[in-house]
Formats: C-alpha cells, sequence, structure tokens
C-alpha cells in the first residue's frame, strides 16, 4: 500500500488540501489517490456517521485534485489537455495496478472515481479501459468488471462503455489488437460482462436499429466462446462478495447467451452473406458452451424466459419478408431454446415462453421442440 503522511482525521481535511494545492500536475493525483485509499481503509473499519463524513470529502478529492474539474473554490474548470488527460489514465492506471493494494480497496476506488452518475467521466473510462485492454492490466479490467456487474451490465452506462471500447478496438482499429485473442484469460469477468454488455448494442428492440455487429467485433467474439466454452458463465460462478466495499451487495449476475444467440437467430435476415459462417460458428459455440456447463447452468437463472420472447417479437416484425431467410432464423431459435431448455438454465414463465414461440410462423423443428418441453414443464 502507498503511504501518504497527510493527516486523515475531519480537522485535517483543510489541511490536506492545501498540502495538494502546492503540488504540480500530475503529482497531485499521485498524493491525492494515496490520500482517498487511506480514507477507504478508514471507512471500512469506523462507524456510519464518520464514514460518511471522509466519503463526502473523498469525492470531493476526486473532483478538484484527480480529474481537475473545479478548482479551490469549487467553479469548474476547462478541461485537461488531450495530454493531461493521458498523464491521467497512466497515474490512474499504475495506481491500481500496484502489488501491494487490496482487491476490496482497489473497486472501492474505483467505483468512486467513476459513478454510473457521472456522465462527464464515462468518457475517460472509455480511455482508460481501452488503454488497459492494449495494455493487459488486468487490475484495471478486474475493476471495471465489477463496476459493470454492480451497475448492471445491460444498463445504459455499461452499454455506452461497450459501445466506447467497440468504437476503439473495432471499428476504428478494424483488424484489432492483437491482445485482444487473450482477453477471455486475462480478464475473464470483464469479457464475459463485456459480451453481455455489447449483445444490447446490435439487433435492437426497434426495428429500425436490427443492425449486425462489425465483422471483426464478431469474429472475436466468436473466437473467444469458441476457445472458452466457459466464459459465459463466468459471472454466475465469481462470488463479488469478498470484492466488494463493507456492505456492498453483489448484484446479480447476468450472462451473454440470451443476447449472443439474438445475433444467431437474426442474422439470415440482416446480417451480410459473408458473415454467415462466422454466425454459424458462434451459435455451435453458444451451444456447446451450454452443453458443456450443463451441471453448473442446471437450476441457475441463466437465460430468462423474457429475454427469449422478445427475440419472438424480432422475428415476427419481419413477416412478409423473405419466407425461406425465416425459416432459417426460426430454426437456429429452436435449436437454441432446445439446448437452452434441455440444460435446465431458463428461468421464468416457461409456458408462457411456449405459448410466445407458438406465435412465429409455422415451423417443424419448432414444433417439435416446444411439444417436447411443453410435456416435460
Amino acid at each position: 500500500m502507498y503511504e501518504s503522511g497527510l493527516p486523515l482525521n475531519s480537522s485535517g481535511f483543510t489541511d490536506i488540501k492545501q498540502s495538494l494545492r502546492k503540488l504540480d500536475f500530475p503529482i497531485c493525483v499521485k498524493e491525492s489517490l494515496r490520500t482517498i485509499e487511506k480514507l477507504c481503509l478508514s471507512i471500512n473499519g469506523l462507524g456510519r456517521a464518520q464514514s460518511i463524513k471522509q466519503t463526502d470529502f473523498a469525492m470531493e478529492l476526486i473532483a478538484e485534485f484527480v480529474f481537475c474539474e473545479v478548482d479551490r473554490r469549487g467553479f469548474k474548470r476547462k478541461k485537461l489537455s488531450a495530454i493531461q488527460e493521458l498523464m491521467l489514465l497512466e497515474v490512474v492506471c499504475d495506481y491500481l495496478s500496484h502489488p501491494n493494494i487490496n482487491e476490496v480497496w482497489r473497486n472501492s476506488i474505483f467505483m468512486s472515481l467513476f459513478p454510473s452518475s457521472h456522465g462527464d467521466r464515462s468518457r475517460l473510462l472509455v480511455k482508460l479501459v481501452s488503454l488497459s485492454i492494449s495494455i493487459n492490466n488486468s487490475s484495471v479490467l478486474s475493476a471495471t468488471a465489477v463496476l459493470i456487474q454492480q451497475v448492471g451490465c445491460t444498463s445504459k452506462f455499461s452499454i455506452q462503455l461497450a459501445q466506447g471500447l467497440v468504437n476503439d478496438h473495432f471499428i476504428l482499429v478494424p483488424k484489432g489488437n492483437s491482445s485482444l485473442q487473450d482477453l477471455p484469460t486475462i480478464a475473464p469477468l470483464f469479457t464475459a460482462n463485456f459480451l453481455t454488455a455489447v449483445a444490447e448494442i446490435y439487433y435492437g428492440a426497434d426495428k429500425s436499429c436490427l443492425v449486425p455487429p462489425p465483422s471483426r467485433l464478431l469474429e472475436v467474439v466468436t473466437l473467444w466462446v469458441a476457445d472458452n466454452p466457459s466464459l459465459c458463465i463466468t459471472a454466475l460462478i465469481i462470488n463479488l462478495q469478498p470484492a466488494l466495499p463493507l456492505g456492498g451487495i453483489p448484484m446479480p449476475a447476468v450472462t451473454p447467451y440470451a443476447g449472443l444467440f439474438k445475433w444467431c437467430v437474426l442474422s439470415p435476415l440482416y446480417a451480410p452473406i459473408e458473415d454467415y459462417s462466422l454466425y454459424s460458428q458462434l451459435h455451435l459455440a453458444l451451444l456447446n458452451s451450454l452443453f458443456e456447463n450443463e451441471k453448473s447452468v442446471s437450476g441457475n437463472n441463466v437465460i430468462s424466459t423474457q429475454s427469449l420472447s422478445t427475440i419472438v417479437s424480432l422475428i415476427i416484425k419481419t413477416e412478409g419478408d423473405n419466407k425461406t431467410k425465416q425459416q432459417d432464423s426460426i430454426n437456429i431459435f429452436a435449436q437454441a431454446v432446445h439446448m437452452a431448455l434441455h440444460t435446465r438454465c431458463v428461468y421464468g414463465n416457461k409456458q408462457d415462453m411456449l405459448t410466445q414461440l407458438e406465435l412465429l410462423s409455422s415451423n417443424q423443428l419448432m414444433s417439435i421442440v416446444i411439444n417436447e418441453h411443453r410435456a416435460s414443464i
């Protein structure tokens, strides 16, 4: 743990700020992070009233000395230059990667730095995570994974973060970063939660937004799932409780299965022909993942009936379009539904879901799946 010579009691708060104001940027960032770490240590061991006071003080330090958003009087300052932003990101990366910083403290500080309610910092968070992906910084990626899960993988905050990362690594650089291939090994929870978030970006509920993912993104996602069958259940098997600050409650895990199956199901209707093979590989990898992890997923809240029913409505919106492609789409969907029900990982009102499936155009395979599982539910 970093050590700071600054006092950490209520009467010393003013002295702390005065000392930090004497430091140049980015030294003030380093020193304020060390001070905030000591505050986090105190917060985890003190009573409620004092911890609230120290939490508020930590937020003031972050605003004035880390992100330089306000001056000593609390007035807004002009934004950091591009060079200053890079210096800031490097300091934060180095600090969070220090071998002596406890995981709980790291996550506590990270969530304080990037609260989901603070939209202005989202842009810097994208840059920080993007940098961490490029340099394989597992500490920052692990902290990001916890933040995403606590906020909600399908929340607006997480989806915007995922979109920013897609822009940096799959659109601006279509050939991608070679380090992406190893991301599931370097940061499995981050990769899994990123998959859940990114799956929501494409093939949305609005027909006007039914656009496929970039080919490079599809290629990498397919590789991840195919080479790492347990990746999609990572959020289910990792216990976040020991990694959270005192009093933190782990939010329910959400897996990427439904979102990625949606990609595969809708691919015959919207994807470019040259990507068909990749979608087939992804579909097979997802089926194999459920099959290989049957003991782990069985009885767990892995895929909701509501998410599968949403796919029904998206297929129905294509009625009147190419009938052959629609049948291909329903066939893929039937295979996904069968494997999900067979591995007993679907939760929610299954009978209602089967009724929703009957709204689809007549399809022999889907009829078999519905009849088989209706008898066993």
